[in-house]
């Protein structure tokens, strides 16, 4: 009889630890992969250039617009064994947001200079198949002040309008 009950509450205890790491399991089993790229159009018509070229990617936008004149900010997003550092002519970092930003106007059917993206080359070379870099970029039309100036608010609100009319 003591042997039976020591099996059933061993049978017990092994159902309750089962039954509590489900969660835990169901956590660090969650994975999600994407591919491809999603473009937003909020009026500008913007493309970018990206080529890859000794653990390089060299980047440029062009203002496809042919009315609008934008201001350009690009930023890249690497995994732990890939760090990334940035160089370029006419590009500013802002150590606050991550992003660098072009220190031009791009005018209609203009371009940004080169934006390089290096990248760190794994330690170890069974990575160097597996990285992936992930470049964004944002285009936002330029406002002017009183004197003619343009200048970028990066700041200001996007209101979408609705078929129905309604914000």
């Amino acid at each position: 009889m003591k042997k039976s009950s020591k099996i059933l509450l061993s049978a017990a205890l092994v159902m309750i630890i089962a039954a509590m790491m489900i969660p835990a399991w169901s956590y660090f089993t969650t994975y999600a992969a994407a591919k491809g790229v999603q473009t937003i159009h909020l009026g500008e018509n913007t493309r970018i250039k990206e080529d890859f070229e000794n653990w390089t990617k060299k980047l440029q936008v062009t203002n496809e617009d042919k009315n609008v004149t934008v201001f350009i900010r690009a930023k890249a997003f690497s995994g732990i064994n890939n760090p990334i550092s940035y160089n370029g002519t006419g590009w500013t970092e802002n150590k606050e947001d991550g992003y660098w930003y072009y220190d031009e106007a791009v005018v209609p059917g203009g371009s940004t200079s080169v934006l390089n993206v290096v990248i760190e080359e794994p330690k170890d070379p069974k990575l160097n198949d597996k990285f992936n870099v992930v470049v964004i970029y944002e285009s936002i039309p330029a406002r002017y002040d009183e004197d003619g100036k343009a200048y970028a608010d990066w700041e200001q609100e996007v209101h979408v309008v609705t078929e129905e009319g309604g914000n």
